[in-house]
């Protein structure tokens, strides 16, 4: 009957995987913050007196409720606006109208959240009747109190997974004295849990003033509130192991597949879903670089915070513990920080355009720290595992030229290699916190693909001239013309471009009028490229206003996956590959437990 019970039980939790697998990587990917594409007027430029209508386009569709716009001058006094949305071409189209505008300096204050519960900020800077002193600028590190609570959650979470890695077999190889241990590791892991429910709750709280329209009015929201919910079931059953002290099959499965729907969630709700292509693979690779994180540094955290008091209290006990628990850990902790290694290297190559982003984003920086981190953290690692496992120090201790029993550190040293690797763990996952919470490197660049609207001052008039995507292969002229004195020298009956290629030909276009002060055309999409366009702007009474404008057109991302990508998702797959086959070969090699020799050795490093 128990063998019965437990492949009903198996039949049961790969079912509840295998749906949340299909729920989450059968959903519509292509997420991203949604960005300020464009704006009339544009950041920077300038408008007629009396004006009375902004408009913002922005690349996604945004949530009214969630959203707000603030219209004040450059001094800081507040104008009064009524705003109205909606939908155009999948992105969202905001139009802000206020009282005719006297001469001044203003700024446009943004806070917007896309329909997947990304928010984004910002500013646009203009000037009516003046030309303003600078466009708009801010800064792009996030705030400090959104990545700290980011940091906090992550770390939850890892501490949750890690304890119920280390609860099993783990400090199972302690005897007589598992049960405490045992305890206290899955009471921390519920502790944990818990807390990252409730930095759960508040991160709404930070990224928009309307968490309920955030939460149930977005996709971010619904897969946020999924993700509360299993770690809930998670804290509910790590407390109830214990509570209960056992190591019941089904508290284990309930707390292990809750906790794996966590790390899908996450990933599901993070950059790995805004890929155009392949979303899926990035979002298993990203649950599982979570899951792997969790084993190798919360596991280390757990344990070090079970074991080391001991440690330290008991010298005597440090040889015995290090032959039994530390030994029974680290070669979960190997397999982790290989998986960790591998999935961090695809996820860089798939968020990373280039080797130039490294340095050029704050993305690629924060990537490149994490590395780093992680380099010095598998040193430690190292440092300790030859500790750990006397048989495999020897054949380093040779190649080194080193006597026999001989140890990279003293025993006396461990527990000081071990928190430095918790540290150093713990500040990679400030990395990972600063990472999250930016748009990535691709994200970066493929908003700068789109070309800035272009400025310029001709006899009189503030022309604004733009071309944005119209279709496939086709592009939308815009030209707007707007006197900048009072009364104006004559109307606007007409606009004529001739638009100049980088490879010399030129086009004439005629562009049709929209609304007052707007004129638009369609042409075949620029390629990449220096262009050059001459407005000649048709006036009655008065001879044309002719004002040159130039800009670049950017290469279009390639569809297909770039050098880097390709180089570390072979590293990777190599990675994996190799841990597959040396794990393969282990499990029909195992080694021998250790013997009390083996003990003796270690403890001998306790010595001076």
């Amino acid at each position: 009957m128990t063998g019965t019970s437990v492949r009903v039980g198996g039949r049961r939790a790969a079912i509840v995987i295998a749906a949340i697998g299909v729920f989450l990587l059968g959903a519509a990917p292509a997420w991203a913050h949604s960005e300020l594409e464009r704006s009339d007027p544009p950041n920077g430029g300038m408008v007629a007196i009396g004006r009375s209508t902004l408009t913002l386009w922005f690349t996604e569709a945004i949530t009214a409720d969630a959203s707000s716009f603030d219209l004040h001058t450059q001094d800081g006094a507040a104008v009064a606006v009524t705003v109205s949305m909606s939908e155009a071409e999948g992105g969202g189209v905001v139009q802000v109208e206020a009282d005719p505008l006297e001469k001044a300096t203003y700024v446009l204050d943004w806070r917007v959240l896309s329909v997947d519960g990304h928010p984004s900020t910002g500013s646009v800077l203009f000037g009516v009747g003046i030309r303003p002193v600078a466009p708009a600028s801010g800064s792009n590190l996030p705030e400090a109190p959104a990545v700290l609570l980011r940091w906090l959650d992550l770390s939850a979470i890892m501490l949750a997974i890690g304890a119920l890695t280390v609860s099993g077999r783990v400090l199972g190889a302690l005897g007589d004295k598992r049960s405490a241990s045992r305890r206290r590791a899955r009471f921390t892991g519920a502790l944990a849990a818990g807390v990252a429910v409730v930095s759960g709750a508040i991160t709404p709280l930070l990224g928009t003033d309307a968490t309920w329209a955030t939460l149930a009015d977005t996709s971010w929201g619904h897969l946020w509130l999924a993700r509360e919910a299993a770690l809930v079931v998670a804290a509910g059953a790590l407390a109830s192991m214990g509570i209960h002290a056992d190591d019941s099959r089904a508290r284990v499965r309930t707390a292990a597949i809750a906790l794996t729907a966590v790390a899908l969630l996450e990933a599901r709700a993070g950059h790995a879903a805004s890929l155009s292509s392949g979303s899926g693979l990035a979002t298993v690779a990203s649950a599982a670089h979570l899951v792997a994180a969790g084993i190798w540094a919360g596991g280390l955290a757990v344990l070090a915070w079970c074991l080391l008091p001991i440690m330290r209290r008991n010298p005597h006990a440090r040889g015995p513990l290090l032959g039994s628990a530390w030994r029974a850990y680290s070669p979960r902790a190997a397999i982790a920080a290989v998986v960790l290694l591998a999935t961090g290297l695809y996820e860089a190559g798939r968020q990373l355009p280039d080797l130039h982003s490294v340095t050029s984003t704050l993305y690629g920086g924060a990537v490149a720290g994490k590395t780093a981190l992680l380099a010095l953290a598998l040193a430690l690692a190292g440092i300790n595992t030859l500790l750990v496992h006397p048989r495999l120090a020897e054949p380093v201790g040779r190649f080194l030229a080193r006597p026999p029993g001989w140890a990279p550190v003293s025993l006396r040293r461990f527990v000081i290699v071990v928190v430095a690797e918790v540290v150093v763990l713990c500040v990679a996952v400030a990395a990972a916190a600063l990472l999250t919470s930016v748009p990535t490197a691709r994200e970066v660049d493929t908003a700068a693909q789109v070309t800035a609207p272009q400025t310029t001052n001709a006899d009189g008039l503030f022309i604004t001239f733009e071309a944005v995507p119209a279709g496939r292969d086709r592009s939308r002229v815009i030209v707007r013309a707007e006197s900048t004195v009072k009364p104006g020298p004559g109307p606007i009956r007409g606009i004529e471009v001739l638009l100049v290629a980088p490879d010399g030909t030129s086009a004439d276009v005629t562009l049709h009028p929209v609304e007052l002060g707007r004129y638009e055309a369609e042409i075949e999409a620029p390629g990449p490229g220096a262009w050059e366009a001459w407005v000649a702007v048709q006036r009655t009474s008065v001879p044309d206003a002719v004002a040159t404008i130039r800009w670049t057109v950017r290469a279009a991302a390639p569809a297909s996956a770039g050098r880097l990508e390709v180089t570390t998702t072979a590293l990777a797959a190599l990675l994996l590959t190799g841990l597959g086959g040396a794990v393969g070969i282990l499990r029909r090699r195992r080694l021998p437990p250790a013997t009390p020799r083996d003990r003796v050795t270690a403890g001998a490093g306790s010595r001076p």
